[in-house]
């Protein structure tokens, strides 16, 4: 299969200044409409290819409207404190006058200090023993051609009889094991089917994501993933995520808010 990764997240420039971004299809979800991971790591990558930062430590998007694909959105980039630690940048995506998403991003050049490990990942069995899961149905275009999954239980949703336990761990990478860079990071914190699923909820729509990151796994490595879903209030819902490599090393923890349509 074809590799898409970077192209598919990286703006062009234009002899006037203008960074456009191509939006394609080929990071569709089932709804029709772009994941809003593939947003982030778009948004991510044009601010660390148009400003002087490091790398990211948190990025933290608000999510307006979809982008339409086959259209091309534009972006704007702000420095909004060059910090000799932290450097914070905005970036804005818009379609014409239409306003899409808006990240603000911290980043670290050069600093390092304390690393220690408090939590515990998830227990999975090698996802080299694991099937596919477009092998046995799961579409194999738009986000799920991109993205590889390791699952060691169906899910429930998956056969209609949700276990009504909002909580999720499987195993992920880019298709072919593709390296995963810092905006791939922040992609596989959204690209796999949300956990609220197992509470028979069939329809999810982000809203906010905020993403820590820790370290890059090593190239063509495997992420085990552990995403939860604890509160759900007024058709608003929580999503917890955590990222780990095969070395059992944190690689970031999400939070994102999402609407029950």
């Amino acid at each position: 299969m074809t590799d898409h990764y970077p192209q598919d997240i990286t703006a062009t420039r234009a002899d006037d200044g203008t960074l456009s971004l191509a939006v394609t299809d080929r990071w569709n979800t089932p709804l029709g409409k772009p994941n809003g991971g593939w947003v982030l790591a778009s948004m991510l990558r044009t601010a660390m290819d148009t400003t002087d930062v490091g790398r990211p430590v948190v990025a933290s998007i608000t999510y307006f409207a979809s982008p339409e694909p086959g259209t091309t959105a534009t972006l704007t980039v702000t420095p909004v404190k060059m910090g000799r630690r932290v450097q914070t940048v905005e970036v804005d995506l818009a379609h014409g006058d239409k306003p899409l998403a808006r990240m603000t991003a911290s980043f670290a050049a050069d600093h390092h200090g304390l690393t220690q490990e408090l939590g515990t990942p998830p227990q999975l069995p090698s996802p080299d023993g694991l099937p596919d899961p477009r092998d046995l149905g799961l579409p194999t275009d738009g986000l799920f051609g991109r993205v590889e999954f390791r699952m060691p239980v169906t899910p429930g949703w998956a056969d209609g009889k949700p276990s009504g336990d909002p909580t999720a761990e499987l195993w992920q990478r880019l298709d072919g094991g593709t390296a995963i860079d810092w905006p791939a990071v922040a992609l596989l914190t959204d690209t796999s089917p949300p956990p609220v699923l197992e509470l028979g909820r069939l329809v999810s729509m982000t809203v906010q994501l905020t993403v820590h990151f820790h370290r890059l796994p090593e190239p063509g490595t495997w992420v085990a993933s552990r995403f939860t879903t604890r509160h759900i209030a007024d058709g608003f819902h929580e999503e917890d995520g955590e990222l780990w490599d095969e070395q059992g090393r944190l690689v970031a923890q999400s939070r994102q808010l999402a609407i029950l349509l």
